[in-house]
Formats: C-alpha cells, structure tokens, sequence
C-alpha cells in the first residue's frame, strides 16, 4: 500500500512540474509565465527559468490554441486608450487600438504572438519604440498584429522568422525609457488588414477607423474570451477627472472617452465597430448653477423629481427631445439628437455643479439606474 501511494504522489509531481515548465498566455490569463528570465504566476516571481527564450514546443498530445491574448490582464489593464477613443495629447485622432496599461508594476512583462504568422517588421520606431508587426493568415485574408513599447533587445524574433500563437516576442519597455520612447509602460495592440506595414498609432479622419480592426472583435470572433471586466472611474488618474469629480461603476464591457472640445464623458461599449461615439451609451456632462436648468434647444415630454448616487442628491429625470429645425449637437453621439433620458442631479445648496447623466435610449434602464446609483462626489 505505501508503495502504491508513494507511487501515485511522484506521479502528481512529475505532472506538476511539467506544467509549471510551460510558457503560455491563455483567455483566462491563469498560468505560468516566463518573464525576463524568471517563472511567475501572476507576476509573482518564482523560479528562475532554465533557458533564455520562452517559445513553447508542444507535445503530440497537447492542443495547441490557434489564438490567444497578446498579454496578460488583457480584459482588465485596458483603463486609458482603447480602440476608437479620442485622444488629444502628444499626439491627437482616433486610437487604432487598445492600450493595456502596467506602469504600475515592476515586474518584466511578456508579450505574445496572438496567432501563427511570420514577422514583418521589428525595430524601433518614432512614438512607440520598439516594435514588432507580425504578418498572419486567417481565414484566407492577410491581417497583420501590431505589437508596440517593447524592449526589442530582449526578443529572440527578427524579420522573416515564423511563429505560433503564444510564442515569446519580447518584455514591454520599461516606464519613461528608449524602450517605450518616453511613455508608460504598456503594450499598444492594434490589427489591421493588407500587405502593407502601418506605424500610425491614430487616424484624424474617424471614417478610416474602419481600415483597422478591434481587438476585442477579434478576438470574440475567434473564440478567445474577453472578459466583461468592469471599474470605476477615477479623477484622480482618468482623464477628465480635473473637471469631473465624481466615481461611478463603469458597466462591464465599456470604457470611459473624454471629449475635450465639449468637457463630456462618453461611457461607450469596447466591442462594436466605429469610433468609442458610435458606441456610446451614457454622456455626461455639467454646469454651475443655483438651480436646475433646461435647454430651449429640446421639448420636455416629462419630468420626474428623484435622488441619486451614494450621497442621496436632489435629481429631475427628463424625457426629452431635440426640436425640429435645431442643428445636431456637435461632438456628442447620434442618439443625443433623438428623444432620450436624462437625470441631472445637484451636488451641493446654493451655487453648485450639476452634473447630466444622458442615456441612449438602447441601453437597459437597469444598467443606468445601476451607474447613478453608483455616484460619489470627491471633494
């Protein structure tokens, strides 16, 4: 008997340190990783890794995924740019993809091919530092990943060389370096279809927002789960946050978009074609006043006396509808101009900020009751 349960323990180990020995970034982003010469597991560091590169050699028996997420914290690391956004920084037009964020750890993170290509570009460019473009053949169309803020002096990869979903290309820059050209540390993941290598990390004109594709499409049309992760925004880190002092739960699936030119908020949902405004879901806004106001620009079908957030606010819900012969709202989303809901509600007595909480008439009302309940004021 001792024979046979000592048999079974040593059988339990050897199966154990064959996983523990595999370098493989899945959906559900729970497995070992191979970083920088170290084997972590939720960028905890472990063991050192006995050789220097990462890719994974699989055994007959094994089923090797066809696709796979670029990085770890795919689904919940995506908190700054994303696909379709906005952006009016250092550099200015509509993200072509989805930035995933790790200024906030020191650890070496990897990056992996998301699917089997061959590698058409590698180097250091202008706005990204290192960067790697690998080429791939998916259902008969050529479509090209863009992997950028690297340190490409750490990968094994160069032009012309093959690869298989998971395979190592390199540990993300590190924050403020050459590595990533002087930004954070993060990965810049963007796909685009064709033959030819695009560096742009934004297009001016929205329409050609269409000559890229979105990740999380992507990946949901391959099967690779994108987590609904959801979050609160944060003034003290989101942008905008300078004007909008408030928390709420951002849905699952969304994101937030700061439009400068109107000082708004669009939560707008990550998957969906077109820009983060096409996708919109709830806009906010404000003003400064003693009292509630109303614009002459819309009809009031009704109204409704009401309280939201944490802090139990004074709140009116309007149902209202831009008038005829009115030109369309500038800057905000499409269902702005139609008949929709809006909750403005009070933060303060006497002179105080206001803040209008729209709705798209296609989202649940539970999902919006859901995020006014969820409002804090921060001083």
């Amino acid at each position: 008997m001792k024979k046979a349960i000592i048999l079974i323990i040593g059988l339990v180990a050897i199966v154990v340190i064959g996983l523990a020995g595999r370098f493989f970034v899945s959906g559900d982003e729970d497995t070992w990783l191979c970083q920088n010469g170290q084997w972590v597991r939720h960028g905890q560091p472990s063991s050192p890794a006995p050789t220097t590169g990462c890719t994974v050699k699989e055994s007959a028996e094994e089923v090797k995924a066809e696709f796979v997420l670029p990085i770890i914290g795919f689904s919940s690391r995506r908190t700054y740019k994303t696909f379709g956004e906005y952006i009016q920084d250092r550099f200015t037009g509509y993200h072509v993809g989805d930035d995933v964020e790790f200024a906030d750890m020191k650890e070496r993170i990897p990056v992996v091919a998301v699917a089997k290509g061959v590698v058409k570009k590698i180097g250091t460019v202008s706005g990204y530092g290192g960067l790697v473009i690998i080429q791939h053949e998916i259902d008969g169309e050529k479509i090209n990943s863009l992997y950028g803020h690297l340190d490409i002096a750490q990968s094994p990869l160069k032009e012309g060389l093959a690869v298989e979903a998971g395979d190592y290309i390199a540990p993300l820059g590190e924050d403020k370096t050459k590595e990533t050209d002087g930004e954070r540390k993060h990965l810049h993941f963007a796909l685009y279809k064709g033959d030819e290598i695009r560096l742009q990390g934004y297009e001016k004109d929205p329409n050609k927002l269409a000559n890229w594709i979105n990740p999380t499409d992507f990946f949901n049309e391959q099967g690779v789960k994108v987590d609904d992760y959801s979050r609160a925004y944060n003034p003290t880190s989101d942008l905008g946050g300078n004007i909008f002092k408030i928390r709420f739960a951002i849905p699952g699936g969304m994101e937030v978009e700061y439009i400068p030119q109107i000082q708004a908020l669009n939560v707008f949902t990550l998957a969906g074609e077109g820009t983060a405004r096409e996708r919109s879901q709830v806009l906010i806004r404000y003003f400064d006043a003693t009292d509630f106001q109303t614009l002459s620009t819309v009809t009031i079908h009704s109204t409704e006396d009401t309280n939201v957030g944490e802090g139990n606010f004074p709140a009116k819900r309007y149902d209202i509808e831009k008038k005829d012969g009115v030109a369309d709202f500038p800057y905000q989303p499409s269902w702005r101009n139609e008949r929709h809901i809006v909750t403005d509600f009070k933060t303060g007595p006497n002179y105080a900020r206001f803040y209008v909480v729209a709705k798209n008439p296609e989202l649940s009302e539970n999902i919006y009751k859901a995020v006014l309940a969820g409002i804090q004021v921060v001083p």
